[in-house]
């Protein structure tokens, strides 16, 4: 068991561009999420549209434009939102992203959703999730590390 750990660590991405590397390559196979935590707190994720295809239901958006393309979303919790630093700053950013209010269990949130159509390069969907968290929470994240996750969702969990 020790070997196993040893090579899922020396196997890892180590930087950003490694993280959305190997997200990409293993979203066309499965279900996998990009997550981005900082904190403690997921601020960032994107989800494969190919394995999700209740997001394009719940966003109304043209399956065809992105049915193999992602989507990068955040959640704030809308209670006192308005006060929100970040929701603030989301709004004076002029980012273009779509909203859904939603119940997670008893907690209000809101959804901000950025539907990108499916490409293998890194880079750029990397710098669609930057032009998001430079907008939404400034300069702090770069400034500091934050961390990259790849959280694999096991089968029946597709749409949800």
């Amino acid at each position: 068991m020790g070997i196993q750990k040893f090579l899922r660590n020396f196997l890892k991405p180590k930087s950003a561009t490694g993280f959305v590397d190997k997200f990409i390559k293993d979203s066309s196979k499965r279900r996998v999420h990009l997550e981005l935590i900082y904190k403690n707190d997921l601020i960032l994720q994107v989800d494969p549209l190919k394995f999700v295809p209740s997001w394009f239901k719940l966003f109304n958006v043209n399956q065809t434009n992105f049915k193999n393309g992602f989507v990068i979303f955040l959640v704030l919790d809308r209670k006192g939102i308005e006060k929100n630093e970040n929701y603030i700053n989301y709004q004076e950013s002029g980012i273009e992203m779509m909203e859904l209010d939603e119940m997670h269990g008893e907690t209000p949130i809101r959804t901000f959703a950025k539907f990108v159509k499916w490409t293998n390069d890194p880079v750029l969907l990397g710098k669609e999730m930057r032009v998001i968290l430079e907008g939404v929470f400034k300069s702090s994240i770069m400034e500091e590390q934050a961390i990259f996750n790849l959280r694999y969702i096991k089968k029946g969990f597709e749409n949800f």
